[in-house]
This record gives C-alpha cells, sequence and structure tokens, in this order.
C-alpha cells in the first residue's frame, strides 16, 4: 500500500509554479520551486507534500479530507 503524502495542498488552476518550505519554520527544508509542467500534482523531493491543481482535486478528496478508506 502506498504510503499517503503528509499534507495535500490545493492551488488554483492558472499556477504554473509552487515553492515549500517544507512549513515548519526553522524544522522546514530549504525553499525550493516546483513548476506543474502540464501536469496537475506536484510533490515536494525534501518532505513529500503533494500540490494538487483544483481540477483535479476530485482524485485526492480522501487524502485532502483525511478520509483513508
Amino acid at each position: 500500500m502506498p504510503v499517503p503524502p503528509p499534507e495535500v495542498i490545493t492551488v488554483n488552476d492558472d499556477v504554473d509554479e509552487v515553492a515549500c518550505d517544507g512549513g515548519g519554520g526553522a524544522l522546514g527544508h530549504p525553499v525550493v520551486w516546483y513548476s506543474f509542467d502540464g501536469q496537475d500534482q506536484v510533490d515536494c523531493g525534501y518532505c513529500d507534500r503533494l500540490f494538487v491543481k483544483e481540477r483535479a482535486s476530485y482524485k485526492y478528496k480522501s487524502l485532502i479530507s483525511g478520509d483513508m478508506d
């Protein structure tokens, strides 16, 4: 069974890039930028956060709501 991401962050459909710092302040990681490059999702190579465009968020509804059936 795949391990779910620690956090799923939904972004607007018109976003082309996202930045991630791990969200933990001093306990986070260096700021890194990711491009969607025509995809509906990208994940952070440091902390595994998943960034999902709104149009594809239905695919990740159980992860976003915390329901892991």
